[in-house]
């Protein structure tokens, strides 16, 4: 590599945005835990014991995250129709990804009997996402 090759570091750190990356997340197991919740009421139980509501990365997925355990907690069902009933009531349906989302979350899990170890992939993620926030505030101390 000639010198005229080498990058200009400093060029590209001033013009690049601070997150040139995708932020640590694993969208498969966070529908994978959804899905689970949906359809066993244990693995509800035992999922609320591992994340919680801010661990995962979409925001569709947190906010039916937030129905399936309101739902949960009232001792009432939580499976697609009652939490798309719930999220229509609150006027959150679209956000949501409306009901058909909800029914192919259900379709994608392999097993709901996994859903503890899917949800402490998403918790993981969401650790390395603080680890990652934590470090770009360090740097931007620096400055």
């Amino acid at each position: 590599m000639s010198l005229a090759e080498v990058p200009n570091f400093d060029e590209r750190r001033s013009n690049t945005p601070e997150f040139d990356r995708t932020p640590p997340q694993d969208l498969v197991a966070e529908q994978s835990v959804l899905g689970g919740m949906l359809l066993s009421k244990d693995a509800i139980g035992e999922v609320v014991e591992v994340i919680r509501h801010r661990d995962f990365y979409r925001p569709a997925h947190e906010l039916i995250f937030e129905v399936i355990v309101d739902l949960y907690g009232r001792g009432e069902p939580a499976d697609a129709v009652t939490v798309s009933a719930e999220l229509t009531k609150r006027g959150e349906i679209t956000r949501a990804g409306g009901a058909p989302y909800l029914h192919t979350l259900i379709s994608a899990v392999p097993t709901a009997a996994n859903a503890s170890y899917y949800a402490k992939i998403v918790r993981e993620r969401a650790i390395a996402r603080r680890l990652v926030e934590a470090g770009t505030k360090i740097v931007q101390l620096g400055y």
